[in-house]
């Protein structure tokens, strides 16, 4: 007579994500998106930080639609150390009517 046999575990793999949100080089923070918009065989990416209202839409206007999130973070990474990012700073406003 011997035992039951145990059954057996299933292992399972996590799934790494591609992350959606970014570190900011101007200001530190993880709070830089990215906005990749696809258009026949060209995309367009839109960068924008939430915490110190930077923004790029410039250097990315023209991109390959293989590119995701990630390329795209990387190629600003460069372009903004080196000092060739065209990037704005875009303060946030609140309308409040006062009538």
């Amino acid at each position: 007579m011997g035992r039951r046999r145990k059954r057996r575990r299933v292992i399972l793999k996590r799934v790494v994500r591609i992350p959606k949100i970014f570190q900011c080089p101007n200001c530190s923070f993880t709070s830089l998106s990215i906005i990749v918009k696809k258009k026949g065989d060209r995309a367009q990416a839109i960068i924008s930080c939430g915490s110190c209202g930077l923004v790029d839409d410039e250097d990315f206007a023209d991109i390959p639609v293989a590119y995701q999130a990630v390329d795209v973070y990387a190629k600003f990474i460069d372009l903004f150390e080196r000092g060739e990012a065209r990037v704005k700073f875009v303060t946030s406003t609140s309308k409040s009517s006062s009538e």
